[in-house]
């Protein structure tokens, strides 16, 4: 089945599900911008307290991991959204200090168009989040470690694309998934029961880089379980497939084969397939909760011949995960959320130079407090050992450690 197939299925089931306007129970909206709201946070960092190691980086969560560069804004967000009308939704988010200038630039901007009365069946198109993982569908605003993790966030950058999809979930998930944002269980949010998307499939905030390039297909079903006792769980699975456009090559840098044989191409502008699967497992802190994903598949990946003093770029295995264990201490009003953080991740990071070559072993141990809910400080101590390298570094392997602390508000 081909993706612009897919593309028309999912638009037909929008039409056919929104002709069905019985039953109808519309909400009364007597001026649509009475509806808008205004919300956001900023996230203040401090990582140099102590480092044994600032030569190790993480590119693709903290700039200032690494080196010492003092205090930093991480985020600093702005979030307008509302119901336009009954049947529509609309978010639009952006920030302004992921790039380090401290200039706005989009995160979110897309619609939520409902197909029945009820909401249950939504299209949104789009720039949003990937329906791939939990953690990277979860807030910022929500998370517990500073940084998401290595392995299920390499596959989207950003978290984000432009893309046009369809998810679903009856009233009573929608409800659940509301109940375990606002009961402070550090929930995902409402992205359906299931969900299709056709995207990009390059990187949020870009357009693809030929026009023949195939969009990519994701697609994510999750369940909320709440037992009988009252505790909350979630069991989730999602995947997605597409072809990736390396944008970002040393020159110089050949393509490897599937036979691991070296072609005289440069790997600039060629495709690799870029394909995964992951499964979740949450349960929710009440008081103590558990959280891991784990994901593989293939994509591409940096190797180094260091024989012929040769970088390649081809289509890899790549497999990792996470573990989180944390435990919620509600006290004069007061929360307190310490944790612990274990993941690994062995792949090639695509959107990064040359597909840069991962092995990533981390251990975090922090604690989240809150002492009113506009304001909330972590503290971390991490232990990292990292391989990444590429063809300015193609033999690097850092380890260390260091202590990170955030100050947040959220408005």
């Amino acid at each position: 089945m081909t993706t612009k197939t897919i593309l028309i299925a999912l638009l037909l089931v929008g039409f056919v599900a929104g002709a069905q306007e019985k039953d109808a129970n519309p909400v009364s909206l007597s001026n649509w911008y009475d509806k808008l709201k205004v919300n956001g946070y900023m996230q203040l960092r401090y990582n140099d307290l102590y480092k044994t190691n600032p030569d190790m980086e993480n590119p693709q969560g903290d700039r200032t991991y690494g080196g010492y560069d003092g205090f930093s804004i991480r985020r600093m967000r702005l979030k307008v959204s509302g119901q336009v009308h009954p049947r529509l939704y609309f978010y639009f988010q952006a920030d302004f200090a992921s790039d380090g200038k401290n200039l706005g630039q989009l995160r979110d901007a897309y619609f939520d168009y409902f197909l029945d009365p009820a909401g249950e069946w939504r299209m949104r198109g789009g720039q949003s989040k990937i329906p791939f993982g939990f953690e990277n569908l979860q807030s910022s605003q929500d998370r517990l470690a500073l940084d998401r993790n290595d392995p299920l966030n390499s596959a989207v950058r950003d978290e984000r694309d432009m893309g046009i999809g369809i998810h679903y979930a009856p009233q009573a998930i929608r409800e659940r998934f509301k109940t375990l944002k606002s009961k402070g269980l550090k929930g995902s949010g409402d992205y359906g029961m299931a969900y299709v998307m056709v995207y990009n499939g390059q990187r949020g905030n870009s357009l693809v880089p030929d026009e023949k390039k195939i969009p990519h297909i994701a697609a994510r079903f999750t369940y909320p379980i709440e037992l009988s006792s009252g505790q909350y769980m979630e069991f989730g699975v999602q995947g997605y497939t597409g072809n990736y456009k390396m944008t970002s090559v040393t020159d110089g840098v050949v393509v490897r084969n599937d036979d691991g044989s070296l072609s005289s191409e440069s790997a600039m502008d060629k495709t690799f397939a870029d394909q995964r699967i992951a499964g979740t497992i949450v349960y929710y802190p009440q008081p103590f909760g558990f959280q891991a994903e784990y994901n593989f598949g293939v994509g591409p990946e940096f190797a180094y011949d260091a024989v012929n003093e040769i970088g390649s770029v081809g289509k890899e295995k790549l497999h990792g995960g996470y573990a989180q264990v944390m435990y919620r201490i509600q006290h004069n009003k007061q929360e307190i959320f310490p944790f612990v953080k274990g993941m690994y991740y062995d792949g090639g990071k695509k959107f990064e130079l040359d597909a840069r070559s991962y092995t990533v072993k981390e251990l975090e141990i922090g604690v989240e407090w809150q002492p009113i809910k506009a304001f909330e400080a972590v503290a971390m101590y991490t232990i990292s050992d990292r391989r990444y390298e590429d063809m300015a570094n193609p033999v690097n392997r850092q380890a260390g450690q260091l202590i990170r602390i955030q100050l947040q508000v959220n408005f």
